[in-house]
């Protein structure tokens, strides 16, 4: 069965400058899609991406990353929106790229759309009552 998976990269500065992440695609044959990264030379590196592959094959990729001493976060685990405080004010919706933020006219609410999200943390900056959180 086919999966995607979004996970955060936290590279340590020894590995920032390696091919890493085009190893993989060479070796396992997976998709992957950038969603945000910030790498510099002798710098730790951190990077949001998508791999999307058969489910055993993301499991060996993600795998292979943490025995190379890759730090890796699920993204779905890392982003929360807390409705008990958030106040559907909808700055939320006019700061989001991609729309993973709107308004459902019957509850009269902001949803959150994790498949949308790129996690460019626009949301969480702009969040007045700090309802949205990115947990690294």
């Amino acid at each position: 069965m086919k999966i995607s998976e979004r996970v955060v990269l936290k590279f340590p500065k020894e590995l920032v400058d390696k091919p890493t992440i085009s190893n993989l695609v060479k070796k396992y044959d997976i998709e992957f899609n950038i969603l945000q990264a910030q790498v510099l030379p002798q710098k730790e590196g951190l990077m949001v991406i998508v791999f999307t592959g058969e489910e055993n094959v993301v499991k060996h990729v993600l795998k292979e990353l943490r025995s190379q001493n890759i730090a890796l976060q699920r993204l779905k685990q890392d982003i929360v929106k807390d409705d008990k405080i958030c106040t559907h004010c909808g700055v939320c919706i006019g700061l989001c790229p991609t729309n993973a933020f709107y308004y459902d006219s019957s509850t009269r609410k902001v949803v959150f759309d994790y498949e949308k999200c790129i996690t460019c943390m626009l949301c969480v900056k702009g969040c007045m009552v700090r309802a949205i959180k990115i947990k690294f």
